[in-house]
């Protein structure tokens, strides 16, 4: 769950508004748009306020060394390469993922308002953040949309396996509620999102030894060792099938980046992406009235929440629920993060100049 797998030794809490003009202000100076700034930003932002920080602020130096060795281009911009009825191909001109993936979701919307559902295909992308953030932005305009991406290196061995072959592809499904939050599920398909490894790396911490294997192939504790290893599917050959599945529709299908062609995020800064995405929306209102949805997916809620709970279980959550607990609560007294984090960025942010009146 969101928050809970991660460990702060020191700790700070900085208020929403803080970070932003920080993180607005310093993506400005590493060469974007005050416009795309702002969005990414807003991305990484909302994932450290929801408590997913492996897709946070933490991820900064990694961009920014991306953009230094020239892998990602800060003033890249996405565009439409292929259009047919309520299908269309972006070509992400190896933009920011995140800047790439709101053009993807706002051309979804709006192709969806025009057919009733839409399909938009994204290649030459990076890696575009959580899928939650596109899902909330459907959802926001009252559609049920489905989100599929590539990951961004090859962390898995396909089930049978012992070489890294495939990425723990990431997933999303998101709906619209009424009076509740909208229902959001935003997953990796392996048992943690390799995000969370890495901030552990960088924290200091200890990790489940359900998480990931060394380069042995033995269960670790010690995220430095997971860090060369590889990650384990949830589920077994059923997670393993669906980041297969997940590459197929998301990067084979566009000529994207797959198996062999995958680069490491992390370790090799100055190669392209070529990251692929799937974004499919519906839009309920061309199946019934939105309203009437709404009040059934707040029914279905209080459904889930008011069963039997299993001994020790407090409260019954649904997907997204405890993110947006957890975003609520920080837009009223800020984020909770690691000093380690914090001091990276103020590194990042004296090499550019940045004021010191924005730091964190």
């Amino acid at each position: 769950m969101a928050g809970s797998d991660y460990h702060f030794n020191e700790k700070k809490i900085v208020s929403i508004p803080s970070v932003l003009a920080f993180e607005k202000a310093l993506y400005q100076a590493g060469g974007m748009s005050p416009e795309d700034a702002g969005c990414v930003a807003r991305c990484l932002v909302e994932a450290d306020a929801r408590g997913v920080y492996s897709h946070g602020i933490q991820r900064n130096s990694l961009y920014f060394n991306r953009f230094e060795q020239h892998g990602t281009d800060p003033a890249g911009r996405p565009g439409i390469a292929r259009q047919f009825g309520a299908t269309a191909l972006v070509d992400g001109g190896n933009a920011m993922g995140m800047v790439v993936g709101e053009y993807g979701m706002n051309l979804a919307i709006d192709l969806a308002r025009k057919y009733g559902t839409s399909a938009v295909s994204i290649t030459g992308s990076n890696h575009f953040g959580t899928c939650a953030h596109y899902l909330q932005m459907a959802a926001d305009a009252g559609m049920v949309a489905f989100v599929w991406t590539i990951n961004c290196v090859n962390i898995m061995a396909p089930w049978g396996g012992t070489q890294r072959q495939l990425g723990n592809n990431p997933f999303g499904i998101g709906a619209p509620c009424g009076d509740k939050p909208a229902v959001i599920l935003d997953m990796a398909t392996s048992v943690v999102a390799r995000g969370k490894i890495v901030m552990a790396r960088k924290t200091h911490s200890p990790i489940p030894e359900t998480w990931a294997l060394d380069v042995d192939g033995h269960p670790t504790t010690d995220a430095e060792k997971a860090y060369w290893g590889t990650v384990q599917p949830f589920g077994g050959y059923k997670g393993y099938g669906l980041t297969l599945m997940n590459a197929i529709v998301s990067a084979i299908l566009n000529n994207s980046s797959f198996g062999p062609d995958i680069i490491d995020l992390y370790e090799e800064p100055g190669k392209l992406q070529n990251s692929g995405h799937l974004f499919q929306v519906v839009d309920i209102r061309a199946i019934d009235d939105l309203d009437a949805f709404k009040q059934r997916m707040d029914d279905a809620v209080d459904y889930i929440k008011n069963g039997p709970k299993a001994p020790g279980v407090s409260e019954i959550f649904v997907p997204g629920e405890i993110e947006a607990n957890n975003q609520k609560k920080a837009q009223a007294e800020g984020i909770v993060y690691p000093v380690e984090v914090l001091e990276e960025n103020r590194a990042l942010a004296r090499r550019y100049g940045l004021d010191e009146a924005l730091t964190i």
